[in-house]
């Protein structure tokens, strides 16, 4: 009897050892084309780059050190941290000129973590035709996604698949596993912030209509505890780095990506050209990383969460500060009040405001003579 025991441990064990090893190599063998579909969606000249600007920035942010690569990263609900978190790993093999590819190899990861779960899932809801698509259906988001604005849904996707499939598990404690998964899926896109709102408005209804058992109840409050401990890193990295719990929500400016941006960028570029030649140009939020080249020619800087405080006193010259206002697709990822009001106390003199159907530049000095504290290497 004792015998059996044994074998049959020893032949669970060696199930376990061939599904790792299935997985890790579909994992791989997927990986490699997701990369290659992202890579030339990347790289075709009419994708929409504003998008991939602001990660990579992002990502050159963080691995210099600097402090708006931390503050980009959790200060704003446009852009969620998941997709950026996942191509840190590969940024130490990379220049800092290619980590947009860092973050399509992040995202491709994720994209084939969930390729294998996404045909048993298939199979799991009775559809075993069509498991074997399941790759190529990932491929296909990836090579509709990819050029687009919409790129961080292909962060969201995988969490989502995840999610599915843990909660179709027959074990509890894997079950359980699915609310890690809805978390992660919010901090990817808002889009999975409204799918688990679904979920959870359905697992109301059934428990409002049906009785649950103990282990169902038991599965439900570790997905929820799981839920809120994401939930509650994310608020105390808010807390430790933009000095409030929720400044991503009081500072919210929540709409659709507008697409193509270019004609803003070179208006912005002729303003700041014929107009304020002799200032230096202050952005402040994610879109700042979008227009990182013209700030460079023109020795601008960009902040997150501007404030005068965060200029130093060398080099005294007019500053002109630059907020995107009305229809500009940039408004959403500005992080200033229109009004200007981060300017005010002892240090501001000489404030005069220009304003276009578009545009809100703000000229005035400080009066301790100011540079930017931030220079980018």
């Amino acid at each position: 009897m004792r015998s059996e025991t044994i074998a049959e441990h020893i032949n669970s064990r060696r199930q376990l050892g061939a599904r790792l090893l299935t997985f890790v190599s579909f994992t791989i063998l997927c990986f490699i084309p997701y990369s290659l579909i992202l890579g030339i969606a990347y790289c075709y000249p009419g994708h929409s780059s504003d998008q991939m600007a602001i990660h990579v920035g992002m990502l050159q942010d963080l691995a210099w050190e600097l402090p708006t690569g931390r503050q980009a990263l959790v200060s704003s609900l446009s852009d969620m941290p998941l997709s950026s978190l996942a191509a840190l790993p590969f940024l130490p093999f990379l220049k800092p000129t290619a980590y947009g590819f860092a973050y399509l190899y992040g995202l491709a990861a994720l994209l084939a973590l969930s390729a294998m779960p996404l045909r048993r899932l298939l199979c799991t809801m009775g559809l075993s035709r069509i498991q074997a698509a399941a790759p190529f259906a990932l491929a296909l988001a990836a090579l509709l996604l990819g050029p687009t604005e919409w790129i961080d849904l292909l962060a969201c996707l995988p969490m989502l698949i995840l999610a599915f499939y843990f909660e179709t598990l027959e074990l509890p404690e894997l079950r359980a596993l699915a609310g890690i998964f809805w978390a992660l899926s919010i901090f990817a896109n808002l889009a999975g912030a409204l799918l688990f709102l679904l979920r959870l408005a359905w697992a109301l209804f059934n428990r409002l209509t049906s009785k649950c058992n103990s282990e169902t109840r038991a599965v439900q409050w570790i997905q929820g505890v799981s839920i809120l401990y994401v939930f509650g890193v994310y608020l105390f990295l808010n807390w430790m780095i933009m000095g409030s719990p929720v400044y991503p929500f009081v500072n919210a400016k929540l709409s659709l990506p507008s697409g193509n941006t270019a004609r803003y960028k070179e208006e912005l570029a002729k303003v700041l050209a014929s107009q304020y030649s002799d200032c230096r140009p202050v952005v402040s939020g994610l879109w700042g990383y979008a227009v990182r080249p013209l700030l460079d020619l023109t020795d601008g800087c960009h902040f997150i969460d501007f404030y005068p405080e965060k200029l130093v006193d060398e080099e005294p010259g007019d500053i002109v500060l630059i907020i995107p206002v009305g229809g500009n697709p940039f408004a959403r990822l500005n992080d200033i009040r229109p009004d200007a009001s981060c300017l005010h106390g002892n240090l501001i003199s000489q404030q005069k405001f220009k304003k276009t159907d578009d545009w809100i530049f703000v000229r005035f000095q400080i009066n301790n003579s100011a540079v930017p504290a931030i220079k980018h290497p």
